[in-house]
Protein backbone atom coordinates (compact mmCIF):
# COMPACT_ATOMS: atom_id res chain seq x y z
CA UNK A 1 0.00 0.00 0.00
CA UNK A 2 1.49 3.39 -1.23
CA UNK A 3 1.06 6.40 1.25
CA UNK A 4 0.60 10.13 0.63
CA UNK A 5 3.21 11.59 1.98
CA UNK A 6 2.15 13.65 5.00
CA UNK A 7 2.08 17.89 5.47
CA UNK A 8 3.30 17.48 8.37
CA UNK A 9 7.22 15.84 7.19
CA UNK A 10 6.71 18.63 4.31
CA UNK A 11 5.72 22.07 5.99
CA UNK A 12 5.08 24.68 3.51
CA UNK A 13 7.38 26.66 3.34
CA UNK A 14 6.75 30.23 5.35
CA UNK A 15 5.32 33.26 3.22
CA UNK A 16 8.11 35.73 2.35
CA UNK A 17 8.32 38.91 4.39
CA UNK A 18 6.87 41.88 3.01
CA UNK A 19 8.92 45.06 2.63
CA UNK A 20 7.89 48.83 1.77
CA UNK A 21 10.51 50.26 -0.23
CA UNK A 22 9.62 54.38 -0.24
CA UNK A 23 11.79 57.88 -0.88
CA UNK A 24 12.05 60.79 -2.50
CA UNK A 25 11.86 60.58 -6.62
CA UNK A 26 15.11 59.87 -8.02
CA UNK A 27 16.95 58.13 -5.29
CA UNK A 28 17.85 55.24 -6.25
CA UNK A 29 14.86 53.42 -4.98
CA UNK A 30 14.59 50.84 -8.19
CA UNK A 31 18.40 50.59 -7.74
CA UNK A 32 17.84 49.17 -4.40
CA UNK A 33 15.29 46.48 -5.72
CA UNK A 34 17.79 45.65 -8.02
CA UNK A 35 20.66 45.07 -5.83
CA UNK A 36 18.33 42.70 -3.83
CA UNK A 37 17.20 40.81 -6.70
CA UNK A 38 20.70 41.11 -8.36
CA UNK A 39 18.83 41.27 -11.62
CA UNK A 40 17.35 44.06 -13.59
CA UNK A 41 13.73 43.78 -12.58
CA UNK A 42 12.19 47.30 -11.73
CA UNK A 43 12.82 50.22 -13.88
CA UNK A 44 13.45 53.77 -12.94
CA UNK A 45 9.72 55.51 -12.90
CA UNK A 46 9.22 59.02 -14.55
CA UNK A 47 7.83 61.85 -12.53
CA UNK A 48 5.62 62.70 -14.88
CA UNK A 49 3.73 59.34 -15.48
CA UNK A 50 3.71 58.43 -11.50
CA UNK A 51 1.36 58.83 -8.70
CA UNK A 52 2.10 59.43 -4.61
CA UNK A 53 1.77 56.40 -3.08
CA UNK A 54 1.42 54.26 -6.69
CA UNK A 55 3.14 50.92 -5.99
CA UNK A 56 5.03 48.43 -8.20
CA UNK A 57 5.21 44.74 -6.18
CA UNK A 58 8.58 42.38 -7.01
CA UNK A 59 8.76 38.93 -5.59
CA UNK A 60 12.38 38.77 -5.50
CA UNK A 61 13.37 34.67 -4.62
CA UNK A 62 16.47 32.81 -4.08
CA UNK A 63 17.69 29.29 -4.10
CA UNK A 64 17.98 29.71 -0.32
CA UNK A 65 13.99 30.16 0.43
CA UNK A 66 14.99 31.97 3.32
CA UNK A 67 16.01 35.15 1.95
CA UNK A 68 12.85 35.28 -0.42
CA UNK A 69 10.88 38.77 -0.08
CA UNK A 70 8.60 40.75 -1.60
CA UNK A 71 9.24 44.36 -2.32
CA UNK A 72 6.61 46.98 -2.78
CA UNK A 73 8.35 50.27 -4.68
CA UNK A 74 6.48 52.99 -4.57
CA UNK A 75 6.59 56.36 -5.10
CA UNK A 76 6.52 59.09 -2.35
CA UNK A 77 6.16 62.90 -2.58
CA UNK A 78 8.38 65.09 -5.05
CA UNK A 79 6.81 67.96 -3.01
CA UNK A 80 5.33 68.91 0.33
CA UNK A 81 1.67 69.59 -0.70
CA UNK A 82 -0.74 68.53 -3.08
CA UNK A 83 -3.77 69.45 -4.51
CA UNK A 84 -7.12 68.09 -4.52
CA UNK A 85 -6.37 66.19 -7.51
CA UNK A 86 -2.88 64.50 -6.23
CA UNK A 87 -4.90 63.71 -2.64
CA UNK A 88 -7.99 62.22 -4.85
CA UNK A 89 -5.39 59.89 -6.82
CA UNK A 90 -2.99 58.99 -3.89
CA UNK A 91 -5.61 57.46 -1.84
CA UNK A 92 -6.82 55.45 -4.61
CA UNK A 93 -2.82 54.40 -4.50
CA UNK A 94 -3.03 54.18 -0.97
CA UNK A 95 -6.02 51.70 -1.04
CA UNK A 96 -4.43 49.74 -3.56
CA UNK A 97 -1.32 49.31 -1.51
CA UNK A 98 -2.89 48.37 1.59
CA UNK A 99 -5.25 45.99 0.57
CA UNK A 100 -2.39 44.20 -1.08
CA UNK A 101 0.02 44.45 2.15
CA UNK A 102 -3.34 42.82 3.81
CA UNK A 103 -3.34 40.18 1.52
CA UNK A 104 0.23 38.99 1.27
CA UNK A 105 -0.47 38.78 5.22
CA UNK A 106 1.41 42.09 6.74
CA UNK A 107 4.21 44.00 6.69
CA UNK A 108 7.89 43.12 8.16
CA UNK A 109 9.57 46.89 7.73
CA UNK A 110 10.08 49.80 6.05
CA UNK A 111 13.05 50.94 4.21
CA UNK A 112 13.68 54.49 4.02
CA UNK A 113 15.63 55.11 0.99
CA UNK A 114 17.54 58.14 1.18
CA UNK A 115 20.63 59.88 -0.93
CA UNK A 116 23.91 61.00 1.13
CA UNK A 117 23.11 64.67 2.40
CA UNK A 118 21.64 66.55 4.46
CA UNK A 119 17.90 66.49 5.74
CA UNK A 120 15.40 68.38 3.33
CA UNK A 121 11.67 69.10 4.02
CA UNK A 122 10.73 66.83 1.40
CA UNK A 123 12.12 64.12 2.68
CA UNK A 124 11.12 64.85 6.05
CA UNK A 125 7.69 64.52 4.63
CA UNK A 126 8.07 61.27 3.05
CA UNK A 127 8.78 59.84 6.24
CA UNK A 128 5.72 61.34 8.07
CA UNK A 129 3.94 60.13 5.31
CA UNK A 130 5.11 56.32 5.45
CA UNK A 131 6.31 55.61 9.09
CA UNK A 132 3.79 57.97 10.59
CA UNK A 133 0.38 58.33 8.56
CA UNK A 134 0.66 54.68 6.97
CA UNK A 135 1.97 52.55 9.58
CA UNK A 136 1.12 54.68 12.70
CA UNK A 137 4.81 54.09 13.55
CA UNK A 138 4.26 50.51 13.91
CA UNK A 139 6.33 49.27 11.55
CA UNK A 140 10.42 48.83 12.15
CA UNK A 141 12.35 51.46 9.85
CA UNK A 142 15.49 50.67 8.31
CA UNK A 143 17.02 53.63 6.76
CA UNK A 144 18.65 52.95 3.40
CA UNK A 145 21.64 55.37 2.60
CA UNK A 146 22.95 55.09 -0.85
CA UNK A 147 25.01 57.33 -3.48
CA UNK A 148 28.48 56.40 -1.34
CA UNK A 149 30.28 55.01 -4.09
CA UNK A 150 33.00 57.34 -3.37
CA UNK A 151 33.46 57.28 0.23
CA UNK A 152 36.77 55.52 1.60
CA UNK A 153 34.90 54.06 4.41
CA UNK A 154 31.23 53.40 3.76
CA UNK A 155 29.84 53.26 6.95
CA UNK A 156 31.90 56.45 8.45
CA UNK A 157 29.24 58.56 6.84
CA UNK A 158 26.43 57.19 9.30
CA UNK A 159 28.76 57.85 12.22
CA UNK A 160 29.21 61.40 10.75
CA UNK A 161 25.77 62.39 10.28
CA UNK A 162 24.05 59.93 12.70
CA UNK A 163 23.23 62.67 15.40
CA UNK A 164 21.82 65.02 12.34
CA UNK A 165 19.48 62.37 10.74
CA UNK A 166 17.98 61.13 14.77
CA UNK A 167 18.11 65.40 14.97
CA UNK A 168 15.36 65.70 11.91
CA UNK A 169 13.21 62.87 13.93
CA UNK A 170 14.03 60.02 11.67
CA UNK A 171 14.86 57.28 13.96
CA UNK A 172 15.56 54.35 12.46
CA UNK A 173 15.79 50.91 14.11
CA UNK A 174 18.32 49.87 11.96
CA UNK A 175 20.88 51.56 9.07
CA UNK A 176 23.07 49.92 6.22
CA UNK A 177 25.26 52.22 4.21
CA UNK A 178 25.71 51.20 0.49
CA UNK A 179 26.15 51.95 -2.92
CA UNK A 180 24.09 50.24 -5.88
CA UNK A 181 25.88 50.89 -8.87
CA UNK A 182 29.03 48.91 -9.98
CA UNK A 183 30.01 51.82 -11.98
CA UNK A 184 32.12 52.38 -14.88
CA UNK A 185 34.45 49.56 -15.91
CA UNK A 186 32.97 48.14 -12.49
CA UNK A 187 34.93 50.67 -10.46
CA UNK A 188 32.92 50.24 -7.81
CA UNK A 189 32.32 46.48 -8.07
CA UNK A 190 33.60 45.59 -4.75
CA UNK A 191 31.57 47.81 -2.82
CA UNK A 192 28.52 46.80 -5.00
CA UNK A 193 28.82 42.88 -3.74
CA UNK A 194 29.65 44.32 -0.51
CA UNK A 195 26.42 46.81 -0.53
CA UNK A 196 24.00 43.80 -1.20
CA UNK A 197 25.51 41.31 1.38
CA UNK A 198 24.86 44.09 3.97
CA UNK A 199 21.22 44.66 2.29
CA UNK A 200 20.39 40.95 1.90
CA UNK A 201 21.37 40.67 5.87
CA UNK A 202 19.44 43.28 6.90
CA UNK A 203 16.04 41.92 5.23
CA UNK A 204 16.87 38.61 6.90
CA UNK A 205 16.87 39.94 10.31
CA UNK A 206 14.25 42.03 9.72
CA UNK A 207 12.19 39.39 7.98
CA UNK A 208 12.64 37.14 11.09
CA UNK A 209 9.77 39.04 13.41
CA UNK A 210 6.31 38.95 12.87
CA UNK A 211 4.57 40.96 10.07
CA UNK A 212 1.97 44.13 11.38
CA UNK A 213 -1.10 43.20 10.23
CA UNK A 214 -3.18 45.26 8.19
CA UNK A 215 -6.68 46.08 8.79
CA UNK A 216 -7.71 47.48 5.86
CA UNK A 217 -10.47 49.80 6.98
CA UNK A 218 -8.77 51.89 9.94
CA UNK A 219 -5.50 51.76 7.79
CA UNK A 220 -7.27 53.54 5.08
CA UNK A 221 -9.21 55.80 6.93
CA UNK A 222 -6.20 57.37 8.79
CA UNK A 223 -4.69 57.76 5.21
CA UNK A 224 -7.62 59.51 4.67
CA UNK A 225 -7.46 62.15 7.35
CA UNK A 226 -3.59 62.62 7.57
CA UNK A 227 -3.25 63.41 3.82
CA UNK A 228 -6.46 65.76 4.15
CA UNK A 229 -5.19 67.76 7.30
CA UNK A 230 -1.51 67.58 6.56
CA UNK A 231 -1.37 67.94 2.89
CA UNK A 232 -3.82 70.35 1.56
CA UNK A 233 -5.67 73.42 3.04
CA UNK A 234 -8.61 73.04 4.80
CA UNK A 235 -10.95 75.31 2.80
CA UNK A 236 -12.96 73.61 0.46
CA UNK A 237 -12.57 69.93 1.63
CA UNK A 238 -16.37 69.38 1.58
CA UNK A 239 -17.01 70.52 -1.31
CA UNK A 240 -14.71 66.87 -2.72
CA UNK A 241 -16.82 64.87 -0.47
CA UNK A 242 -18.99 63.28 -3.58
CA UNK A 243 -15.50 63.34 -5.24
CA UNK A 244 -14.17 60.83 -2.46
CA UNK A 245 -17.71 58.89 -2.80
CA UNK A 246 -16.86 58.48 -6.08
CA UNK A 247 -13.38 57.53 -5.92
CA UNK A 248 -13.80 54.79 -3.24
CA UNK A 249 -17.26 53.24 -5.29
CA UNK A 250 -15.48 53.63 -8.73
CA UNK A 251 -11.88 53.59 -8.22
CA UNK A 252 -11.03 51.72 -5.10
CA UNK A 253 -13.90 49.20 -6.67
CA UNK A 254 -16.04 49.17 -2.62
CA UNK A 255 -19.77 49.06 -2.47
CA UNK A 256 -21.52 52.25 -1.59
CA UNK A 257 -22.38 51.47 1.52
CA UNK A 258 -18.79 50.43 2.75
CA UNK A 259 -17.97 53.80 0.75
CA UNK A 260 -20.61 55.40 2.96
CA UNK A 261 -19.17 53.76 6.40
CA UNK A 262 -15.66 55.29 5.89
CA UNK A 263 -16.40 58.59 4.88
CA UNK A 264 -18.38 58.39 7.95
CA UNK A 265 -15.52 56.85 10.22
CA UNK A 266 -13.46 59.84 8.77
CA UNK A 267 -15.82 62.43 10.01
CA UNK A 268 -16.17 60.75 13.35
CA UNK A 269 -12.38 60.83 13.52
CA UNK A 270 -12.43 64.56 12.54
CA UNK A 271 -15.20 65.35 14.83
CA UNK A 272 -13.22 63.89 18.10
Amino acid sequence: MTRTPSSAHHPLPPRPPNFIIFGEMGLGKSSLVNLIAGDQLAESSSSAQSCTLESTEYSVRFSDPQLNVNLFDTVGLDSPTMNNAGYLDALVKAHELIVSLRNRGGVHGLLFCIKAGRVSNTMQQNYRLFFEFLCQEEVPLALVVTNLENEKNMDDWWTKNKAHIEKSGIVPVTHICITTVKGYQNAYEARYFESRKKVLNMLKELGNSDACSVDVSSWFVRMCKKLREFMIPVKGLRKSRQKMLQVLTKRCRLRKEDAVRLLQMIDSDEEN
